[in-house]
């Protein structure tokens, strides 16, 4: 997931303008057909709308005498006056993250937050949301979403911020979770909780959907949602109406109501004093179709948010002319193969649109899934693992995840929305991949070393000590989760009879590298406090 990345399976690409040999044709095409059932739709069953009304002071979900609510009732309730109706917190914790009692913030970031001015909180929400179509077909996105009914509600929302207000940047972004497996992941977090941090945001995690609330009820990722995880911190939460709505027909209108509560003034609003004016809507794979269909339908009813990152959402419609909120979408080499690229799904750069693509990167990028729970990155690795226990291995037909740095891009696409949305500075237009046919999955053409022509080109593809591209495919699927495989791309090192091919020693290559870090810099596809990373990684290694 781009970033931390957010799981929704797909496939990978093709080598030249030939079939790629490691392509299972069979194998991906039924991956890819689950993926999309997995990750695009949402749930299938659903109830008739139930009636509107006001909350009741105990959600009928909620256990009488429960360990959380007897925790909460410690806490502050108010009624915040814009957003949520009421909002409970900050919930407290009392376990250190990877505690045997679950009894802290699922997913709680082991980012150093004290040591940057930050903290974290938990806040219990609560409400009326306004039900609308989940699953709109191409007609219907062309116009704004008609409510459906209207449902009680009880769900979390966790919070990043500066500890002091003073600090606040008046910024926010509201991260989509994404649910593709079973849970929520902070993939907005995972990929730039650093920027982030740096800037002063604020990032707000949104649990709107049913699954990672309520839970899966079958499946591979059953049984992982927040109240299953944790029913003692997390059994007052339900976004199924007691069981009545499983199609997340309310997550469009929730959202709406944190974006609202974010930017509120009120007096016993927790969020009041950072101040924020601008709002993003954010989210990856899953949640980046979910947001797709949001800024078609939902976003012109209230236009609460100041701009859109839709991230690697390879699944979703464009955003369409008209609603007049900054979008950018942002893909990986990974996405384009499986499907993103098709003419359908894609639309020219406008006076409210950029798309930009990133050449050799995948949906599920290494640092996501690197083992160390302390890496703040690690949200399909170690942070995963410490949650739920050590997960098998994935068993892949080809090396990977790609390493292609794709999280430095996310962070020069904030940067870029938030000068458009805030001060109307255009983001620079960037060259798409070179699609030969879009499929899916898609043919890409590619250079001889097979690294995919055009898109942003960062050090690890321009001056490349190995194969990164986006794809890769399940070895089997006797693990029904290798079916993520085809997310995850190809990380295989040069021989070096390739490197002495392409550097004459090990100060040509440093000296490229430099180059493209200046080059990427002046285009505005790479934050200049971010170049270092590419040149210290040269200087490390020998070629």
């Amino acid at each position: 997931m781009h970033v931390g990345a957010a799981v929704t399976p797909g496939e990978g690409n093709l080598m030249s303008l030939q079939p790629d040999r490691r392509h299972r044709p069979l194998l991906v095409s039924l991956v890819m057909t689950v993926i999309a059932a997995l990750a695009a739709a949402p749930a299938t069953a659903s109830a008739a709308p139930s009636a509107a009304g006001a909350v009741a002071s105990e959600p009928a979900t909620t256990p009488a005498k429960s360990a959380a609510n007897t925790r909460a009732s410690g806490s502050p309730t108010t009624s915040p006056a814009a957003g949520p109706a009421k909002i409970t917190g900050p919930i407290r914790s009392n376990a250190k993250p990877g505690g045997s009692s679950h009894d802290y913030v699922f997913y709680s970031t082991p980012y150093d937050l004290k040591k940057a001015g930050y903290e974290e909180q938990e806040f219990f929400i609560s409400g009326t949301a306004t039900r609308y179509n989940s699953n709109p077909t191409v007609d219907e996105q062309k116009q704004a979403a008609t409510p459906i009914g209207a449902m009680p509600y009880t769900t979390r929302i966790v919070v990043r911020r500066p500890a002091k207000p003073s600090k606040s940047a008046g910024i926010a972004v509201v991260d989509w979770q994404n649910v593709t497996a079973g849970y929520d992941i902070d993939t907005e977090w995972g990929t730039s909780g650093d920027y982030f941090v740096r800037h002063g945001w604020t990032w707000i995690g949104a649990s709107v959907q049913r699954v990672g609330v309520n839970g899966a009820t079958s499946g591979a990722t059953a049984g992982r949602g927040l109240r299953q995880w944790s029913p003692q911190r997390y059994g007052s939460l339900d976004l199924t109406d007691n069981g009545a709505v499983l199609d997340d027909s309310q997550s469009f209108d929730i959202y709406t109501q944190i974006a609202e509560l974010a930017k509120g003034r009120g007096k016993r609003n927790p969020l009041a004093d950072l101040d924020i004016s601008h709002v993003y809507a954010a989210g990856a794979s899953q949640s980046g179709r979910y947001l797709g269909v949001y800024y078609n339908t939902v976003q012109p009813l209230r236009h609460v948010y100041d701009g859109f990152l839709l991230a690697i959402g390879d699944s979703s419609l464009p955003p369409r002319g008209g609603v007049g909120t900054k979008a950018m979408r942002v893909f990986t080499e990974n996405d384009i193969y499986r499907g993103a690229g098709v003419p359908s799904r894609t639309a020219p750069d406008s006076a409210t649109l950029r798309t930009w693509h990133i050449a050799g990167a995948s949906h599920v990028p290494a640092y996501s899934t690197r083992s160390d729970p302390r890496d703040f990155r690690a949200t399909l690795g170690g942070i995963r693992d410490r949650e739920f226990g050590p997960s098998e291995p994935r068993d892949c037909t080809n090396p990977g995840p790609s390493e292609v740095t794709s999280w430095t891009v996310f962070h020069a696409a904030y940067e870029a929305l938030d000068k458009w949305a805030r001060k109307g500075t255009a983001p620079r237009v960037a060259q798409p991949l070179a699609i030969a046919d879009p499929g899916p999955p898609a043919n890409l053409v590619r250079d001889p070393n097979g690294i995919a022509q055009g898109g942003i080109r960062l050090p690890d593809v321009e001056v490349p000590v190995a194969l990164g591209d986006g794809i890769n495919s399940p070895a089997s699927l006797d693990n029904p989760l290798n079916s993520f495989c085809v997310l995850y791309g190809t990380h295989r090192p040069f021989t070096q009879a390739q490197l002495d091919a392409l550097y004459y020693d090990d100060e040509d290559y440093r000296r490229q590298v430099a180059d493209v870090v200046r080059r990427l810099v002046g285009q505005r596809f790479l934050l200049p406090e971010e170049g270092h990373v590419f040149i210290d990684a040269a200087r490390r290694r020998h070629v």
